[in-house]
């Protein structure tokens, strides 16, 4: 039995339960301080030199490096511990709606998390500057200031010096946007996924692994690691970018028109048919999973 009101009730009741719950509003409060602090010597630099910023560039400065992006992602881990619930209330609600209705309800939930958090992150740090900001669409004095200060801003210099003549703030942000929701809703559905065959506990850590395995194929980090030759490491950077699921949340690691990199659509096909692979996983997961008890006890 599917039905569209049914699955709609399964999400409100998903959101309800996440309102009470604690560890929901830990997890913005750690994304709220997580923006504060990479935002933080951005403003400084604007009020040192009394310069404009464009409404949009501290996101853009933020989450345009794979490290800023997989810190706000760990954020994330405190709501994904609630989804899916998998209690005796979750079993009655199967009963009553259906799993089918059920399961929709989940996808909905986790499609309405990955992005309302990607959309709490950039007003986090949009809204830091509100005391000097524009909305025009062009890169601030700020851009230019960062420019001659690269030992502090790595990541800001690099995005001014692939953009500032190819993209501007708004088509900059929309990209990173719609790249780091690609990434929340890659690690949901696999929190989703293994969640439904091994228990809350098995998705919560295999998220953490997908983390850790991204933060070690960070290029500079394990090109250092190994020590590897300057011949070689062009071709590590290829292999780390199109293997590792950050780095196509990273906006500095795509193709701008004069290397291998991956190209913005390239990553939203690959990491959207990941997706999608994963959403057909959990529906089969969802029709084989049963439901135990004992001693008061879950068990799936």
């Amino acid at each position: 039995m599917f039905s569209m009101k049914s699955a709609a009730l399964c999400f409100l009741w998903n959101l309800r339960m996440l309102g009470k719950n604690l560890r929901f509003y830990l997890g913005l409060l750690l994304g709220f301080l997580i923006c504060f602090f990479l935002t933080e010597k951005t403003i400084s630099l604007a009020q040192a030199f009394r310069t404009d910023i464009q409404f949009f560039e501290p996101f853009i400065w933020c989450f345009a490096d794979g490290n800023s992006v997989l810190f706000a992602s760990l954020a994330l881990l405190l709501p994904l511990s609630q989804i899916p619930r998998l209690d005796a209330p979750t079993s009655y609600l199967i009963l009553r709606s259906g799993r089918k209705s059920w399961f929709l309800g989940q996808i909905i939930t986790i499609l309405s998390i990955s992005m309302l958090y990607t959309v709490f992150l950039l007003l986090c740090t949009s809204l830091m500057t509100v005391g000097n900001v524009f909305f025009d669409n062009c890169w601030s004095d700020t851009a230019t200031v960062m420019s001659f200060a690269p030992q502090q801003f790595d990541v800001a210099l690099t995005v001014v010096r692939r953009t500032v003549k190819q993209t501007d703030p708004y088509s900059c942000a929309a990209s990173i946007f719609f790249l780091m929701a690609q990434y929340m809703l890659f690690l949901s559905l696999v929190s989703l996924v293994v969640s439904l065959q091994f228990g809350k506990q098995a998705g919560i850590s295999a998220v953490i692994g997908i983390s850790l395995y991204s933060y070690l194929l960070t290029p500079s980090r394990f090109e250092t690691w190994l020590g590897l030759d300057e011949q070689i490491k062009y071709i590590a950077n290829l292999l780390a970018a199109w293997m590792s699921p950050l780095q196509h949340a990273t906006y500095t690691m795509h193709s701008f028109g004069y290397d291998s990199l991956p190209t913005f659509v390239q990553t939203h096909i690959l990491m959207g048919s990941v997706n999608l692979i994963l959403i057909l996983l959990s529906m089969w997961s969802v029709h084989r999973m049963q439901f135990s008890f004992g001693k008061g006890e879950q068990y799936v």
